[in-house]
């Protein structure tokens, strides 16, 4: 049961239960969280094996290749036969595969655990995002908190997971993600099922191979969401803004490890983006109404970027902590704008492949960026690429904003509104 509730904005606000917004909660910190684990203990996991910048970037770069072809098919398939039902199944796989990392010690191996273990975690992702477009209709103010909650998983896996890998070696670290994955499992069982999803019981029931099985009718659909000037705008920024997470799951560990700090002060350093992460999240719907929602965005991410960028003139930990917090704080300003401004861009028929549409933009970028930087690094060394990817980067966020501006400014973008 829901009751009503007026938001500041003077938009009328549904308010749930404890028990409705929980596991929904959980679901983003234990799917979202789980990229931000990973990336401290496979680029050591890979530095063991091979040493190469272009075959590390590489086999970083793979656990995103299942995402990019599957996220909108995932999002369509949950749109078609339930949020909950897809969410549990690929779970499953998330749990099993960290325990097989150490038993296969292969670059192949690594490459194949990777792409299955990617896809796990960004369906997990997806229809935590879709959850808050069908139960809670896309509210802001409910994506800050899914967004708020998951800085915790920034703050707490990181380094435990770091901890683990020094303490116990790879069984350890990847004992942890292992456990991480279980909880993801225990949160979709336990989500609650949207309103819609009772009239998708018979498209479960009557399901066969073939409808589990990829249609272009579906990615064609999601594609003709693009057309939406606010569906095309979180998309671009998507891309450009999961690019700095690109560098920092990938060269930025290499790097630390390189100039000598050990797994648990790597895993501190990623972890320090949730401090102000959180604050920036709860603060992001304030932000936009008041000074747009266009100009938030963009002036984020062009933050966001710079702040990874400069990571090799920092030099002492305490200015990678400071800056990694400042990032935290700009990044948690967007996402939540982001996935808000998606779903109550999409309509109720299209809330898994909008998820899945921008899932596929942000794995498009963190996959191709690790392989990107890394051929750069292989003749310009590690330190030039941080310079080189960042500059690239901004430019095009800004040509972005100068492309997207008329869409926006005159509507002056609040929340709540799609323009």
């Amino acid at each position: 049961m829901s009751e009503q509730s007026t938001a500041k904005n003077g938009e009328p606000m549904e308010t749930y239960p404890l028990r409705v917004q929980l596991p929904i909660y959980a679901a983003g910190i234990f799917s979202n969280g789980a990229i931000h684990l990973a990336s401290v203990i496979v680029p050591l996991w890979v530095l063991m094996i091979e040493q190469s910048p272009l075959i590390v970037g590489i086999v970083i770069a793979s656990r995103h290749a299942l995402p990019v072809l599957l996220s909108i098919h995932g999002g369509a398939l949950m749109d078609r036969i339930g949020i909950r039902r897809v969410m549990i199944g690929f779970a499953i796989v998330g749990a099993i595969v960290p325990f097989l990392f150490p038993l296969a010690p292969w670059l192949w191996a690594i490459i194949i655990l990777q792409m299955l273990s990617g896809i796990a975690t960004a369906i997990g992702w997806i229809g935590t995002q879709a959850q808050i477009g069908a139960v809670m209709k896309g509210h802001a103010t409910y994506a800050g908190r899914v967004t708020f909650f998951n800085r915790f998983s920034t703050l707490v896996g990181p380094p435990a997971t770091g901890y683990a890998w020094d303490l116990f070696g790879p069984w350890g670290g990847f004992g942890f993600l292992g456990i991480w994955g279980i909880a993801l499992l225990i949160a979709s069982i336990t989500l609650p099922i949207p309103k819609t999803e009772a009239a998708q019981d018979k498209a479960y029931e009557d399901m066969t191979i073939r409808d589990v099985l990829p249609r272009v009718s579906d990615y064609v659909e999601a594609a003709k969401l693009m057309v939406i000037p606010a569906i095309a705008f979180v998309v671009a920024v998507t891309i450009l803004r999961h690019a700095g997470n690109g560098i920092q799951t990938s060269f930025y560990v290499a790097y630390l490890e390189q100039i000598g700090y050990s797994a648990t002060f790597i895993g501190i350093l990623i972890s320090a983006s949730s401090v102000l992460g959180a604050i920036g999240s709860l603060s992001a719907a304030w932000l936009a109404r008041y000074f747009s929602l266009y100009r938030t965005l963009v002036v984020c991410v062009c933050i966001a970027i710079v702040l990874i960028a400069v990571t090799p003139i920092l030099g002492t930990f305490f200015l990678l902590f400071v800056a990694s917090a400042l990032r935290g704080g700009v990044m948690g300003v967007s996402q939540p704008l982001l996935i808000a401004l998606m779903q109550q861009s999409a309509g109720k028929s299209h809330h898994g492949k909008a998820a899945g549409l921008r899932t596929t933009a942000n794995r498009v970028s963190v996959m191709a960026v690790p392989v990107i930087m890394g051929a750069v690094a292989e003749y310009m060394g590690i330190e030039m690429s941080f310079y080189v990817m960042g500059g690239i980067l901004v430019v095009m966020m800004i040509g972005v904003a100068i492309k997207s501006r008329p869409a926006f400014e005159p509507a002056g973008a609040k929340e709540g509104t799609t323009q």
